[in-house]
């Protein structure tokens, strides 16, 4: 028995798993015990293409008839009994195409517009081992949604802008999809209700096993029985509809992490005592992340410890911080334009913050003859003589500034020297008020400081525009420095 026959599979496993598949294809080819694990890894993750998406026009096309014959064959290879049991993984999606490339073919000009798809769905019953399938722009047929509720392992189902295949008859009395992880991403603007799929997907679920459910598009509430163990729920609400909405959440009474980002005017009523607030819903709520809008709603939760709120303004923040909180002890947010008192009320707020993250999104037309923008600059002056406000409890501190730029050949003005603040002792005030605090990162767009105090050792570095490179490099490892790695 030679060396490598002596290794167990198991460790040949790992060590393949760390090569790029290009090279895997060629040691798949060198010998018979090679081949064996490595086909693991080869074949683990289908991606299939059923239809072309012609870039310019964004309509579905099918390959030509020889391209649709190659397709077909190469289905077939991949559901045979020797490989369909390695595949773990598989994606639909259109394959690219540009306007006046050969070899596609428009939907409504044959006669089998849907053969590939269909063909596929016929195979699914095929993949016993699938954990995960991923759809987009994909058609479902009865015989493929009945092969799919069959799969034994499948734990993720994801489908994006799919429906069901034209003149299709679907019947769901008998199917039960159990999955415990279920996103569907339809149209904005396209309510639940409306959308087929999405019906159809909450109407056979098998509702005790999903743990994860995502619905976006432009939802106002669904009806039917509890999901009583989801514990991250993510939807695209109506927020003018909050009176239903709530009504859809009193539905997972288990959500311990909620994503919430619509469209509408934030409207709601109290009609009379039966009405559902905030507080009637989500008991175990830990992580609020999305929208500002109905913030105010779940803040008063005891629960509640981490938030992360996407682009608003401080005034759209500062109008849902109304009292103090004194349980959240961690807040990203994504701001456009920040300023001293909008800081001041946060941190008034949220006296108990451990863990203090803003990025900081500003216009710059780079036309100004007063030289570079000063935002930056004059916050970070500003905020060094005005720490008193800062939580003491803060252990990890960034605030980030981010410029938009009205072109990308803009001539840009960079602040000089004299104008960079004293980091260093910022750092130091900051740590004498928030003696608890290990991680800072300050960055001005322009410049940058860093700062951690690991278990055995400080780390500490400043970069300003004369090294922009060294910059974007800082950011591009920004979330290992923030999480200590």
């Amino acid at each position: 028995m030679s060396a490598h026959e002596r290794v167990p599979n198991e460790l040949w496993l790992e060590i393949f798993g760390l090569i790029p598949q290009d090279s895997l294809k060629h040691i798949h080819a060198t010998d018979r015990k090679f081949a064996n694990v490595s086909r693991a890894l080869l074949f683990s993750h289908l991606v299939f293409h059923p239809y072309h998406l012609d870039q310019v026009e964004r309509r579905l096309t099918l390959p030509s008839p020889d391209g649709v014959q190659l397709a077909l064959d190469r289905l077939n290879f991949w559901s045979s009994d020797d490989i369909s049991p390695y595949v773990r993984e598989c994606t639909i999606a259109p394959r690219c195409w540009r306007a006046g490339e050969a070899g596609s073919v428009l939907l409504e000009h044959t006669d089998s517009p849907h053969i590939l798809m269909i063909s596929f769905m016929d195979l699914l019953a095929k993949f016993t081992a699938l954990k995960k399938l991923s759809a987009r722009q994909a058609h479902f047929t009865q015989a493929g949604l009945v092969s799919l509720c069959q799969l034994p392992l499948l734990t993720e189902l994801a489908t994006r802008w799919c429906d069901i295949v034209p003149g299709e008859t679907i019947d769901a009395t008998s199917l039960q999809l159990r999955t415990t992880k279920l996103l569907h991403h339809a149209d904005v603007g396209v309510a639940w209700d409306e959308d087929k799929l999405c019906t159809l997907w909450l109407s056979i679920v098998h509702r005790e096993c999903l743990q994860e459910l995502q619905l976006t598009g432009s939802g106002s509430g669904f009806e039917g029985p509890a999901f009583p163990n989801v514990s991250r729920l993510g939807l695209g609400p109506n927020f003018s509809t909050m009176n239903r909405n709530l009504a859809t959440l009193s539905r997972f009474p288990a959500v311990r992490k909620l994503w919430l980002q619509g469209l509408g005017e934030f409207q709601y009523q109290s009609t009379d005592a039966s009405s559902l607030h905030g507080h009637d819903v989500l008991p175990l709520l830990q992580e609020y992340s999305g929208s500002w809008k109905p913030l105010h709603m779940f803040l008063p939760k005891p629960t509640l410890a981490c938030l992360d709120i996407h682009f608003c303004t401080p005034e759209e923040l500062s109008s849902q911080l109304r009292e103090e909180y004194r349980h959240i002890t961690s807040l990203y947010a994504t701001l456009i334009d920040l300023d001293q008192q909008t800081l001041n009320t946060i941190c008034t707020c949220l006296p108990e913050l451990t863990e203090l993250h803003i990025r900081i999104y500003t216009f710059d037309d780079a036309q100004r003859e007063d030289g570079f923008n000063p935002k930056a600059t004059s916050f970070f002056s500003t905020f060094g003589t005005t720490l008193t406000s800062l939580p003491p409890t803060l252990k990890r501190l960034a605030i980030a500034w981010e410029f938009e730029f009205e072109s990308d050949d803009a001539q840009v003005v960079y602040p000089g020297p004299k104008h960079i603040p004293d980091f260093l002792a910022m750092r130091d005030k900051l740590r004498k008020r928030c003696p608890a605090l290990r991680t800072l990162w300050l960055d001005g767009h322009h410049f940058i400081f860093r700062w951690r105090q690991l278990l055995d050792r400080e780390e500490m570095e400043q970069q300003n525009e004369i090294k922009a490179t060294e910059i974007e490099n800082l950011r591009e490892r920004f979330k290992d420095f923030w999480e200590g790695r």
